[in-house]
């Protein structure tokens, strides 16, 4: 990957402290994003505006949609004209258009990748990728973007001759999906832009292959939109007082988010503190889930029944207000096996919430250990009860984690810092 750049930069000081060391004091361990992986390119100036095509097959708002909304709200406009493809309709195409950015709905199906060689759905793809390749040619888009395989296979299949193709790293899944990532990837893409130091590393041995062409640009939000949620709103659904201690899990239900891990914990932490109350604040992120994504929701409820949780552990779907679902929360739990970044976390960061993480993955990187959040072993429910219980148990540890967190936020990872940065990789490709 690049040397150190503009975002290694603004991120020394990160990552990782020795949960021994006091809350707030000590020097913390540098970020794993301070050594390398910054964006190392010049913000070469533009003449002209150039147009770029992005590629997102959903229309539902997960994580990478939240950091794309981010991404094109701070874009600078006179010299970078977005323009955003869809393959449906919904929240998303919405939600751009509310902040004036446009978006074209060009319906084609999103199945898994097992299904990806039946005829029928071959068809509907091809011709997809036919329409647009044709947009792309009539609006002269210079960069295309997406941050999906499939989204990744269209955009191949329907590039111009001169258009450069940056692809974003989000969630990699297993082997077959990465397998197909980096096949498609390695002839095709001009800039892999991946979201955390760790990130590249888990395409097996294609991060040698792709070293000149990645680039670690993690995203970033404005935290006022963040700030000031009514506290009243999320326990006033969910019946409680106020003074009711409160822990929330806020994720979409899929196989690596974690949920038997928050439910392990609750049990631990609700046999200490029966006082204590719990959440979980997600649903299905593209409409119907697919099968293996069922069964685990139904898998995660089971258990919370067989740890005779129901009273104490509330289930809620997807919520729009997160800036009120933040403000309701006393701690917000991140229990991902692997999460790639984690918006959620900087979001909480934003709205005051002290965070309790996994310490791998994104999260890892995103918080300074006793400093603006709290990190325990992945996969560990004792730790992360522990972890728990001390935020809740330690008033003056909760006020250094949310002023902590707030200045993390802050000096890493704002909208305007994602954007400048991506803007760079665009200049030098244009």
């Amino acid at each position: 990957m690049d040397g150190a750049g503009p975002v290694s930069a603004r991120l020394r000081g990160g990552g990782r402290r020795s949960p021994s060391r006091g809350p707030c004091g000590g020097r913390p361990r540098p970020s794993p994003l301070a050594g390398g992986g910054g964006v190392g390119l010049p913000a070469n100036a533009v003449s002209v505006s150039v147009n770029v095509l992005y590629l997102n097959p959903h229309g539902t708002i997960g994580g990478a949609e939240r950091a794309l909304i981010e991404l094109l709200g701070a874009l600078d406009r006179a010299r970078f004209v977005p323009l955003v493809v869809l393959g449906e309709d919904g929240p998303l195409a919405a939600e751009l258009r509310l902040r004036g950015i446009e978006a074209v709905v060009e319906p084609f199906p999103s199945p898994p990748l097992y299904r990806l060689a039946w005829p029928p759905t071959l068809v509907r793809l091809a011709r997809a990728a036919w329409r647009i390749g044709r947009l792309a040619r009539v609006r002269g888009a210079r960069i295309l973007h997406c941050g999906d395989v499939l989204g990744l296979m269209l955009l191949i299949a329907a590039r111009p001759r001169a258009a450069r193709l940056v692809y974003q790293l989000h969630y990699l899944g297993g082997v077959p999906r990465r397998m197909a990532l980096a096949c498609l990837a390695l002839p095709a893409v001009d800039r892999l832009l991946a979201v955390s130091s760790e990130q590249p590393s888990q395409l097996g041995p294609a991060p040698v292959l792709f070293a000149r062409r990645t680039s670690v640009v993690p995203p970033g939000i404005r935290a006022r939109a963040f700030e000031g949620g009514n506290r009243c709103t999320l326990r006033d659904a969910l019946g409680m007082a106020n003074a009711t201690p409160l822990v929330g899990l806020v994720a979409r239900y899929d196989t690596w988010k974690g949920h038997h891990v928050f439910l392990e914990a609750a049990a631990r932490i609700a046999s200490q503190r029966p006082e204590v109350r719990f959440a979980m604040v997600g649903g299905g992120l593209n409409g119907d889930p697919q099968p293996h994504v069922g069964r685990y929701r139904d898998a995660v409820l089971a258990r919370r029944e067989q740890l005779t949780l129901e009273h104490c552990v509330a289930v809620l779907d997807h919520r729009h207000d997160v800036p009120a679902v933040l403000a309701g929360l006393d701690v917000l739990v991140c229990p991902s096996d692997h999460e790639p970044f984690g918006m959620i976390v900087l979001e909480a960061l934003a709205a005051g919430t002290p965070v309790v993480a996994s310490d791998s993955g994104g999260p890892a990187e995103i918080l300074q250990h006793g400093r603006s959040g709290l990190l325990f072993a992945t996969g560990d429910a004792a730790a992360l009860a522990a972890a728990v219980l001390r935020v809740l148990d330690d008033p003056a540890l909760r006020t250094c984690l949310a002023e902590g967190g707030r200045r993390r936020l802050q000096s890493a990872f704002t909208s305007a810092r994602y954007a400048r940065d991506v803007e760079a990789i665009y200049a030098a490709l244009a």
